[in-house]
């Protein structure tokens, strides 16, 4: 049987990853916009900076990008 883990980090991933897109599936689930899913707070993500280009692609504000690199150093807000 799959772990928790595996089965949310999969849902969260056939729900917002567009290979089309900008970013790794993990930046852009990181990146998900959907505060009212049930899995978003224990969404799955990234562990590494999320690149300009990625973010300028998904019009991240400088406020919203200082708030997710909070996030990924261990703060506990979520974007």
């Amino acid at each position: 049987m799959r772990s928790l883990r595996r089965k949310i980090d999969l849902k969260c991933k056939s729900c917002s990853y567009d290979r089309l897109a900008a970013g790794t599936w993990r930046q852009q689930v990181t990146l998900c916009a959907s505060i009212k899913c049930p899995l978003y707070d224990v969404r799955p993500v990234t562990t590494s900076k999320i690149p300009k280009n990625v973010l300028s692609y998904y019009k991240v504000s400088e406020n919203e990008s200082k708030k997710l690199d909070s996030l990924l150093s261990g703060g506990v807000e979520h974007v």
